[in-house]
């Protein structure tokens, strides 16, 4: 709105001086001139709202942008956000006076539409990483100038649910790569989850996500029967083993999910790791089969 404003005001005192200049030469016009304001000034351009770029990358997240602290950064120089995408609202959620508000259905659809942009920059699903993304909207006042745009805003994170870490390169393939130190792997499990390398000795290990539907974060603590099966399932799939009556002979579970904030914007994922207990392994059990994850029924 700030720059609707400011363009109306320049052509206002455009035109003031206009008119003073031409009632200074008493009414008398310079020769050649038709007395028209109009016809020797190309026309004003449509006030345009302002619209941030793609394949940039910030030092801070915020869900609401102002243009005023807009400030990118190329995604080779420190930073610690990335915009993935700039896409726009349509149809009735553009028709809106005001912005989608926190845990609307636009807003959830917005933030479902930058999890598969994300998911597709990254070359494999952000919740298989220490990744995490947000949704930024215009300003009240930027949605009222005519801005109808949300961001898809990646960082790269230091632990499964930790805090955003600063770094020298673009996200934009990183799950693709084998390497990549962002993805989840082993772990030493006591009171938490401590991130190890597989041919250390461990006691865990990620397996995958389970996708919760549309269960309410307030009912996750009494499903703890319903979590340990779906990751059991997980495991199975993850290292080859039959999933029946015995993998629960063959392993535990550990599982965790984001926070009531993320989930009510639209994360139901929970992330499943194996748990040997008090065995450890020094690799990762992936394919491993049964010789890798026995019956034990003592």
């Amino acid at each position: 709105m700030r720059e609707v404003i400011g363009r109306r005001v320049a052509g206002v005192v455009l035109v003031a001086a206009a008119l003073l200049a031409t009632s200074a030469c008493g009414g008398q016009l310079p020769p050649g001139a038709d007395g028209d304001l109009t016809n020797q000034w190309a026309a004003l351009a449509e006030p345009t709202s302002w619209r941030p770029d793609e394949a940039v990358c910030a030092d801070s997240f915020r869900d609401v942008s102002y243009r005023s602290s807009y400030k990118p950064v190329s995604c080779d120089q420190s930073h610690t956000y990335e915009t993935v995408a700039v896409a726009d609202f349509a149809g009735e959620a553009a028709s809106r006076s005001t912005p989608p508000s926190e845990g609307s259905p636009d807003l959830r659809a917005a933030w479902a539409d930058c999890d598969k942009k994300v998911t597709a920059h990254l070359g494999g699903d952000w919740r298989n990483g220490s990744l995490w993304f947000g949704v930024s909207l215009p300003s009240p006042a930027g949605w009222d100038g005519g801005a109808r745009w949300y961001r898809c805003e990646l960082t790269a994170l230091d632990g499964q649910y930790g805090d955003p870490v600063s770094r020298t390169a673009p996200l934009k393939g990183e799950l693709a790569n084998a390497a990549s130190s962002l993805k989840f792997g082993c772990y030493q499990y006591g009171s938490q989850l401590v991130a190890t390398a597989c041919n250390q000795g461990h006691n865990a290990e990620f397996v995958g996500v389970w996708n919760a539907g549309s269960t309410a974060f307030a009912s996750l603590k009494g499903m703890n029967t319903k979590i340990a099966k779906a990751c059991r399932g997980l495991v199975a799939s993850y290292v080859k083993v039959p999933n029946d009556g015995n993998i629960g002979y063959r392993t535990g579970v550990v599982w965790n999910w984001p926070s009531q904030a993320d989930w009510e914007a639209g994360d139901h994922g929970v992330r499943c790791h194996l748990w040997l207990s008090k065995k450890k392994v020094t690799k990762s059990l992936r394919g491993a089969g049964a010789k890798g994850l026995p019956i034990n029924y003592a």
